[in-house]
């Protein structure tokens, strides 16, 4: 009969399969690590995602820093350095939008413009979604929820290369692709693509309703998420799930419980007297992209 150490280094137990049967408890591997009972699930989960919370407070401020989308634009697009100015002087004065989505607004670039220059910036290949179609494949690997916190699109699967085909479009969040990664147990190509093109797609290739990030369950302190954890842990013992994965990011939480051939998903935004404030005062130039952030 198999055994299998407790992944958990405080506990020295080994659970074998006979063990769990008689027991008629089924306790799901978390992220591929193997645990000797629901105690011992939970106490790890617990103290892994409460390390990775306070983590991510340590980074929320952390920043990358790229090339300057204004420059770009001036070398790229022969915007004027007045124009430029303008176009920083009104996002500062209306505390909104993007430097791109006021270029635009102002009628300085048009849209291929600015998505040649975020290219530049991520050092990110270009792809043209005018004539794409819905593949089933790769829709499915990505819930609607995350696929519209992020950005995010999926294009195609490469069998070849193991690999879904995402456009984004910019700036490109690492940490998030990183999260996309585990979260599918899949290589991702990232792409960048045309804004509007990619609200399109979205709005065409999921459901309204499940686009709606209004109607997700939010949490604001530490203390709500572990009660959040908590109850996936009961639920992914209780549906007798195989395995449990789970991804905390600056704006939402993202779990899978898979159930046999099928993955149940939850997904929660945080939300926080911090976020709320950083949302109100955009990036003057777009010359940093927030490492742990889920907004790119």
């Amino acid at each position: 009969m198999p055994r299998h150490d407790c992944y958990r280094k405080e506990c020295n137990h080994i659970r074998s399969e006979f063990g769990s049967f008689l027991n008629r408890r089924h306790i799901p591997r978390f992220e591929g690590h193997t645990f000797c009972s629901e105690v011992c699930l939970r106490a790890y989960v617990k103290d892994e995602f409460v390390q990775r919370w306070h983590r991510m407070q340590q980074e929320r401020n952390r920043r990358i820093p790229r090339p300057k989308l204004g420059a770009i634009l001036m070398q790229t697009a022969s915007i004027s350095r007045e124009q430029l100015e303008e176009a920083v002087r009104l996002q500062k004065l209306t505390r909104e939008g993007r430097l791109g989505e006021w270029l635009l607004r102002l009628g300085f670039v048009e849209e291929r413009q600015i998505t040649v220059a975020l290219a530049k910036q991520s050092g990110l290949p270009l792809i043209d979604l005018k004539n794409s179609e819905a593949k089933s494949d790769a829709v499915g690997m990505i819930p609607a929820q995350v696929a519209k916190c992020s950005n995010v699109v999926p294009v195609s699967y490469d069998d070849g290369q193991d690999a879904l085909r995402v456009a984004v479009s910019g700036p490109v969040n690492f940490n998030l692709q990183q999260a996309l990664r585990r979260m599918i147990g899949k290589g991702i190509a990232t792409f960048i693509g045309d804004d509007s093109a990619i609200q399109a797609l979205l709005a065409s290739w999921y459901e309204p309703a499940a686009l709606d990030l209004s109607k997700a369950p939010v949490f604001s302190s530490l203390e709500e998420f572990v009660e959040i954890l908590r109850d996936i842990v009961s639920d992914a013992v209780n549906q007798k799930a195989a395995n449990l994965q789970a991804e905390l990011l600056e704006k939402y939480f993202w779990a899978r419980l898979d159930i046999g051939s099928r993955s149940r998903h939850y997904f929660y935004r945080y939300l926080s007297t911090a976020t709320q404030t950083e949302a109100a005062q955009p990036m003057a130039d777009q010359e940093y992209a927030v490492a742990s952030s889920g907004v790119w």
